[in-house]
């Protein structure tokens, strides 16, 4: 038995994108223990999972051009698709990695694919002049059943395609999201329906406890704790804050700076502007202000 915080399944890597592979060798049973609100011990499969050193990227304040839309047939499993184009002239960009509690497979032009997994920390990765990338977006309760890995593995890091599913069908899958068309090998899929309900509890309300949802679906609250460990990477708690960050942008985006942080905040339902900058600074690395003065481009 290896025990482990969930800090310590972190793949953060200082430096640019993927140039080098490490092999992490996960044991048979992994214990997950003072999981920072998500206190839980769990076991999973054997696995290796190859983490590659390079920052993750999904939810993305762009200085470059960038466009997302939805695929309406698929919208219970999939956020959106993406595509982010780096001008060819210049130094390239550094841009600002935020919590969304979702996960991504992206497509390099003319190079590898990646899958980047759920996360809780801010990350500023280093896109080089000329980098295009094409991504698809997984909504957060459909980690696991899309990529047939367990969200945990895939927590705070970013590996090859090809860890994750055979070389073969990760060929495939690259050619199909370049193509922006939904990949065969992983569609469709279903949804275990305690997971989809929990995390859009949790993603809604700050209040809610575990308690109170293990009620809802059915099942003990060690055992929805470990459900959502596995399905999506993230605990109960982190869900929450993910969810209050994102509400807060949302609101932000539509209404500030004529209404104020202290109001945005108790919309979002944060406790007190305090508490917004508290957060906001450890999941986005900065302060709320400057965070909002930089997705305006002021």
């Amino acid at each position: 038995m290896t025990n482990l915080d969930e800090g310590d399944l972190s793949g953060h890597f200082e430096g640019g994108w993927p140039t080098q592979t490490i092999e992490v060798e996960l044991a048979a049973e992994l214990e997950v223990g003072q999981a920072k609100g998500d206190d839980v011990n769990v076991g999973f499969h054997d696995g290796i999972m190859a983490a590659s050193i390079g920052g993750v990227l999904n939810e993305t304040d762009t200085a470059s051009p960038y466009r997302e839309w939805p695929e309406p047939d698929l919208a219970q499993v999939v956020q959106c698709w993406w595509e982010q184009q780096v001008p060819p002239d210049g130094e390239g960009l550094e841009q600002r990695v935020i919590p969304d509690g979702c996960s991504d497979i992206i497509v390099f032009a003319g190079g590898p694919a990646v899958v980047v997994g759920p996360t809780m920390e801010v990350d500023f990765p280093k896109l080089d002049a000329g980098t295009h990338l094409r991504g698809l977006r997984l909504r957060t309760a459909a980690v696991a059943s899309v990529l047939g890995c367990p969200g945990i593995e895939l927590r705070d890091l970013t590996v090859p395609l090809d860890a994750v599913v055979k070389p073969r069908g990760a060929q495939e899958i690259t050619d199909a999201i370049w193509e922006q068309r939904p990949p065969g090998l992983l569609f469709p899929v279903e949804l275990d329906p305690r997971v989809q309900h929990a995390v859009q509890s949790f993603w809604r309300s700050s209040d809610k406890s575990v308690a109170s949802v293990a009620e809802e679906v059915g099942v003990a609250e060690r055992h929805l704790r470990r459900l959502l460990l596995e399905h999506t990477g993230l605990g109960p708690r982190s869900i929450q804050r993910v969810g209050r960050l994102q509400r807060f942008l949302h609101l932000a985006d539509d209404e500030w700076p004529t209404t104020t942080l202290g109001v945005l905040a108790a919309l979002a339902g944060y406790s007190d502007q305090a508490h917004l900058t508290r957060e906001v600074r450890e999941l986005a690395g900065s302060t709320p202000t400057a965070l909002l003065g930089d997705r305006l481009g002021t």
